[in-house]
């Protein structure tokens, strides 16, 4: 292997790192988010009339919704 084709070749591990580094960044995002959402999700357990329980979205504070 010449030395330019061993340049383009760390050339190209470098981007693929970077990359790589990006999508790791986005990853950690989307956890952080669903370990978010996961604290708002409760079960309800079903009663004696009830077959199954459920779960539900729990919104603490007011939701604007925009309709009047």
């Amino acid at each position: 292997m010449t030395e330019g084709q061993t340049q383009v070749l760390l050339n190209e591990v470098e981007k693929m790192n970077s990359t790589l580094g990006r999508i790791e960044d986005a990853l950690v995002g989307i956890n952080e988010s669903l370990d978010a959402l996961s604290q708002c999700v409760d079960f309800v357990p079903p009663n004696r009339y009830q077959v199954a329980g459920y779960n539900f979205f729990r919104i603490g504070g007011s939701v604007d919704t925009g309709n009047y």
